[in-house]
């Protein structure tokens, strides 16, 4: 090998060394910001963040988590940004379009966050997470049957989402499908047993079925659970006629 060549090939393997340490240390910074943020250290993880992405800025997902980051200490526009940059590193991957979809739901721009959930669904189709927040994003749009259809995927995904459990039943009750919303709620009763909220549905959607005496039985304990709607409809003694209905 001549000597310009021998000098090439040993820039070539000095730069691909470099790009090897930098990578692993960005990598190394994003999982102690992880960490970090699952002891609850927002500025630490901040910190520790900001590492990794100045180590490489090509890091996706250390934008990604950044984002997060900025949205827990509620700096909404630059969480924006960094989701923007992390879908522009790497397109194919669905956390980004989940994240920005929380924010714009956050923001009440329910149409931006369907169409980012859409995206992250056409990525990961069979991920429960995502179906449940886009049924939600429907329910609030008031598009029940398409809310109903994800949140149904999503229970037959995982079955222990117990959100998904509670939303379903939400949504048949609002369909007046008092048996099948009493289904789901005694589910979500069964996977989480001091989620006052879901004895407040499963009462309603008993109570709305004619089934006044067990109906009653189910405010009473999302009473004792802390719910206070459940209050409010003891007060009628469960028997007067009521609009009420669960609530999101």
């Amino acid at each position: 090998m001549n000597k310009p060549n021998s000098l090439l090939m040993k820039h070539l393997v000095f730069a691909l060394a470099m790009l090897i340490s930098c990578t692993s240390s960005s990598t190394a910074y994003l999982e102690k910001g992880k960490a970090l943020m699952r002891e609850g250290k927002t500025k630490e993880a901040l910190e520790f963040t900001n590492k990794a992405i100045n180590s490489d800025d090509q890091n996706s997902e250390a934008f990604n988590m950044r984002g997060v980051i900025y949205f827990e200490m509620k700096e909404f526009d630059n969480a924006l940004l960094d989701y923007n940059r992390a879908i522009e590193l790497e397109p194919t991957a669905y956390r980004p379009y989940f994240n920005r979809a929380l924010l714009y739901t956050s923001r009440n721009q329910l149409d931006k966050a369907l169409t980012d959930y859409n995206k992250a669904l056409d990525i990961a189709p069979d991920t429960s997470d995502i179906l449940l927040n886009r049924g939600q994003v429907l329910s609030f749009m008031d598009s029940i049957p398409a809310a109903t259809k994800d949140f149904d995927k999503a229970v037959k995904l995982q079955d222990n989402n117990v959100l998904a459990w509670y939303n379903l039943g939400n949504a048949h009750y609002r369909q007046q499908n008092y048996e099948r919303a009493i289904s789901s709620f005694k589910r979500a009763t069964q996977l989480d047993p001091r989620f006052g909220k879901a004895y407040y549905g499963l009462g309603m959607a008993q109570y709305m079925k004619g089934e006044k005496e067990v109906g009653c039985l189910s405010l009473k304990e999302a009473q004792r659970l802390g719910w206070q709607d459940a209050t409010q409809a003891l007060a009628l003694h469960c028997g007067e006629s009521s609009s009420a209905h669960p609530s999101n």
